[in-house]
């Protein structure tokens, strides 16, 4: 299901629920249909998952564009889904792994999150990745630090100025000499993908085919491009609804989608005001998180 029917499927569970009606027999009903895959507990169902860990491999490879000696190949969950569990504590990542190199090569410390709102998403990022940097090291001991990947799936302009969907962020000088080389934010700008198709329909990259199974699979589309793939037919197969029981969905939080909802909103209001006030748009871009075509349609 896209983000929107999903969000309306959340809404009929917990109306039925609060009727006293059978929430099972509606998640019966839509067991051959899939998940929304970007939800924060949708996917940490299925990428958090050890049965599932080769697809979680697959796509961290595909978003850091690993090949040959430098892919990922045995990674650990750090937070791993138990079965029976509904959740987790709002301060672990979406899904963090580690993995183990060869000789004197820092461990590599790897987490995947997704974001729908880019209000204050840099400073927030920023964050993120301090306190994913600051839990290396115990206090007192030599800060001896792993090699950090943090992969962002993001459905918003974070660089609208640039034609690319995919950013390496590292520290670097002003003469662009990368000063600290084990800490790397990789910004997977979704929504830029998709809005500009022609642009990348010669990008066969790995990558890019996650990103179209992806969203096949949210469409519930024709899935024959991929049905070849083993990975992709895993993937097809987990975002089922029928491996989500009720109880799990019932406990969704609905604020990704309605909260979510109002903020966004909240903040087309905030820039239709300042574009009326005569403030440059760029400026409007940077502070508001949005892109220029979504300043211009708020008019």
């Amino acid at each position: 299901m896209v983000r929107e029917l999903f969000a309306d499927f959340l809404k009929e569970l917990k109306n039925a629920k609060e009727k006293g009606q059978d929430v099972d027999a509606i998640v019966k009903a839509h067991e051959h249909e899939n998940v929304y895959f970007y939800n924060d507990k949708c996917i940490k169902k299925i990428l958090a998952n050890e049965k599932n860990l080769v697809l979680t491999t697959d796509l961290v490879n595909a978003a850091l564009n690993l090949i040959g000696s430098d892919r990922v190949e045995n990674p650990k969950l750090v937070h791993p889904l138990i079965p029976g569990e509904l959740g987790y504590r709002s301060v672990e990542p979406d899904i963090l792994l580690t993995n183990d190199r060869k000789g004197d090569l820092p461990r590599d410390r790897i987490s995947i999150e997704v974001q729908h709102n880019g209000y204050l998403y840099n400073d927030r990022l920023v964050l993120y990745v301090a306190r994913l940097t600051s839990n290396m090291v115990k206090q007192g001991d030599i800060p001896k630090l792993e090699n950090l990947n943090v992969i962002s799936f993001q459905f918003f302009d974070t660089f609208p100025k640039s034609a690319n969907y995919l950013h390496k962020v590292q520290l670097k000088d002003q003469e662009q000499q990368v000063y600290f080389d084990r800490q790397t934010v990789t910004v997977i700008e979704v929504k830029k993908f998709f809005k500009n198709t022609e642009k990348f329909a010669g990008d066969n990259s790995r990558l890019a085919q996650w990103l179209r199974a992806i969203d096949a699979l949210n469409r519930e589309a024709d899935f024959s491009e991929f049905a070849n793939d083993p990975i992709f037919k895993i993937l097809q197969n987990e975002v089922k609804i029928s491996n989500f029981s009720s109880r799990y969905l019932m406990n969704i939080s609905l604020n990704d989608f309605d909260e979510g909802l109002a903020k966004y909103e909240a903040i087309l209001e905030v820039a239709k005001k300042m574009l009326a006030k005569g403030i440059p748009i760029e400026d409007i871009i940077e502070i508001t998180g949005l892109s220029e075509e979504e300043i211009r349609e708020s008019k």
